[in-house]
């Protein structure tokens, strides 16, 4: 994940200009002192042993600066994914299992229960503890697992986010999913409003929906844009019965553990989406929902547990009963509705489950998040008030450390940073590593590595895409890369949920150009707003020239463009997030196709059968394959980690992943002593950016219960 930044930035002042301000300051207090001596000096006695008042509300508000804002509080869209909402969300919404340091799963089982109740097939039963509860009050149902249920299954998904307009609007397709290239379960779901709404406890054989007709491409489509390649094989509809709900696979997942978790609350979803529809929204009743609440007029920050109750039961008949007119709005408010935008516009909307809530959101510039009274989880709050602020550069956050103006700041790793927060008497730096830096190789994209790219009358072109791919693989200086950016030296190839960094042996660097014809063009996607990225790029360039002509890739949106622009490079200089599951971890890399990096090097060295060729055979390829499908259906965790050592030495032999350097990272505080009227902060740890789930960091901001 590229990291995202604040719409508002300052221009870094240098260090030495940051020195400069430092040194005018105090060189001018001590003028005036001089100036007064003798004339004030009882008054300036009695100034120098008065502390400078503060306010009371700033003396219970901790302030924290990042260099990452929060884009969206759902973690099931990508904006919820970013660096910045993930910080956000380890700290307001908590769930059935966490992420520990090491990526473990870690059950909280006072918010319920994940057990899995078959192997074939395999079935896991969700149980949701009776004190759980939203931050207005309500009780967390099944009904809230459902909703998560049917975003990220992508069961009803008619089209990808990208296709659908301002209006939602679109033309789907059956074989087009939400989130990915996965396909969606369906089109048009056969069943409609008409339908005899089911009781609570559905059947387990419950079929899920199935398309029937394709949606006109002038209405809205039901586009829910989560599709999670884990719940893709839940197609079965839950069943949902009293406080439990269970899930049956189509076949074996490793993820199930972690598969499905609270996200959204159901009850404020079905408002906002249903309560301006003609379609009623029932009130609760012992056999299932039928009537409609009235809405009010304003949303209100608490709900009254009636009303909250049918409208959750409203969400619940609608994807139950397919009913195509309610899933439109739902999916619109769930993809959109818990952006950073809306949530500032109508921040009752902002219910969580965590020791803290969302009290007001400013796009880019802060968010401010209150003590969640309703909490009764294992970490509640410690704080009455924190602010996270993503609005000032990496120098400026020393200074509003310096100034009283922050408690906590995390800014982005660099020399003058550094230099900066060493001048700053009491300052507590602690410094870490975040993501792994690797270059990803792009084995198609009508560039350097492109089959197509080679092509000749008499040859498909593999074989030479193999070559070259081969020989760049071999003349990466990882070593010496780390050197140039200042950096710890890195091999981990993955970075997932449960082992942690897997790290393998990489292809040892040989020199540049090892059996090429001539000079080949490299174009690498990189953000060079990083400097450290910046500096491994220069140092790439001049160390595979001349073989190798190294450009940067120039495309839309450096952020993006991994995904978006595919077409637009050929080597992409990226951190590589921890997932959340280890599926993803397995299968994001792109696949090998044929003549990778290790076979082709076997040609070269003189095997009898080398790959690469047409007809010929691609062991290393076909081997990562088969590790990646032992992960997706391995359900036993004590043998995810061995699995995933064959996956990474896969990625390594196909040439696809390049790991480099750990990412750099660090966070500071002030020792301001005992009779500080500001917040006295301590135990606070580099914030290791990059992983899926940063609830330890926050650990200074709770209390173990």
């Amino acid at each position: 994940m590229v990291d995202a930044r604040g719409a508002l930035r300052r221009r870094p002042a240098g260090r030495a200009a940051a020195a400069a301000e430092t040194g005018i300051r105090t060189g001018a207090a001590r003028r005036a002192v001089l100036v007064v001596a003798g004339v004030l000096a009882p008054a300036l006695a009695l100034a120098a042993c008065t502390a400078p008042a503060v306010d009371p509300e700033r003396a219970r508000t901790v302030v924290v600066t990042v260099d990452a804002p929060l884009d969206s509080l759902n973690a099931g869209t990508a904006q919820g994914r970013t660096w910045g909402s993930t910080l956000v969300l380890s700290l307001v919404q908590d769930g059935f299992v966490a992420l520990d340091d090491a990526g473990a799963a870690v059950f909280d089982t006072a918010f319920g229960t994940v057990e899995k109740v078959s192997d074939s097939p395999l079935t896991v039963r969700y149980t949701v503890g009776e004190d759980a509860r939203w931050s207005d009050g309500t009780p967390v149902t099944p009904a809230d697992l459902l909703l998560e249920w049917a975003a990220r299954s992508g069961q009803f998904d008619e089209a990808a986010p990208e296709d659908v307009d301002s209006s939602g609007a679109a033309t789907p397709s059956p074989t087009t999913g939400a989130a990915s290239a996965t396909p969606a379960a369906a089109a048009t779901p056969t069943a409609t409003a008409t339908t005899p709404a089911p009781t609570a406890s559905t059947p387990a054989s419950t079929p899920s929906p199935t398309p029937t007709s394709s949606t006109p491409s002038d209405e809205p489509a039901v586009v829910f844009g989560g599709t999670s390649p884990v719940l893709l094989h839940a197609s079965a509809m839950p069943t949902v019965d009293g406080r439990t709900l269970t899930l049956v696979y189509d076949e074996p997942v490793a993820d199930w553990q972690v598969a499905l978790d609270v996200g959204l609350p159901a009850h404020v979803v079905g408002r906002l989406a249903l309560e301006d529809t003609t379609t009623p929204a029932p009130t609760p009743t012992t056999s299932g929902p039928t009537a409609a609440p009235t809405p009010t007029a304003e949303p209100t920050p608490t709900v009254s547990p009636g009303s909250s109750q049918a409208w959750a039961d409203a969400v619940t008949q609608a994807v139950l009963t397919a009913d195509r007119a309610a899933l439109v709005a739902i999916a619109q408010v769930w993809r959109t509705g818990w952006d950073a935008d809306a949530v500032a516009a109508d921040p009752t909307r902002a219910v969580t489950t965590g020791p803290y809530r969302v009290a007001s959101v400013v796009p880019g510039i802060r968010v401010e998040l209150v003590r969640n009274d309703e909490y009764a989880g294992p970490r509640p709050a410690a704080r009455d008030r924190i602010v996270v602020r993503s609005d000032l550069d990496p120098l400026a956050q020393v200074t509003a450390l310096r100034d009283g103006e922050a408690d906590v700041v995390a800014p982005l790793d660099t020399a003058d940073v550094r230099a900066a927060l060493t001048a700053l008497p009491k300052a507590q730096v602690a410094t870490g590593g975040g993501p792994v830096l690797a270059l990803e190789v792009n084995p198609a994209g009508g560039g350097a590595f492109d089959p197509a790219t080679y092509v000749t009358g008499t040859a498909d072109g593999t074989a030479q895409a193999a070559r070259v791919r081969a020989a760049f693989v071999a003349a990466v200086p990882r070593d010496a890369l780390a050197t140039a950016s200042e950096v710890e030296p890195s091999g981990a190839v993955l970075a997932v949920v449960g082992p942690g960094l897997v790290t393998t042996p990489a292809v040892a660097a040989t020199g540049a150009g090892a059996g090429l014809d001539e000079p080949v063009t490299v174009r690498i996607l990189v953000n060079t707003g990083d400097p450290v990225r910046a500096a491994m790029l220069q140092a790439l360039t001049e160390a595979l020239a001349p073989d190798f002509l190294v450009q940067q890739a120039q495309v839309q949106d450096v952020a993006t463009a991994q995904w978006d622009e595919p077409d637009a490079w050929d080597v992409a200089l990226v951190p590589v997030s921890q997932a959340a599951l280890p599926a993803e971890a397995a299968s994001r890399w792109p696949e090998a196709g044929t003549g990778s990096a290790a076979d082709e090097a076997g040609a070269q060295a003189g095997s009898e059968q080398p790959s690469g060729t047409a007809g010929g055979t691609d062991d290393a390829a076909a081997a990562l394959a088969a590790a990646r499908s032992a992960v997706a259906s391995q359900i036993d965790p004590a043998a995810l980690p061995a699995a995933f050592q064959d996956v990474a030495a896969g990625l390594r032999d196909t040439g696809l992943v390049v790991p480099l350097a750990l990412q750099p990272s660090l966070a500071a505080t002030l020792d301001r002593g005992e009779d500080s009227a500001l917040p006295r902060v301590t135990g606070v740890t580099a914030v290791p950016w990059g992983r899926a789930d940063l609830a330890p960091w926050w650990d200074w901001a709770c209390t173990a219960s």
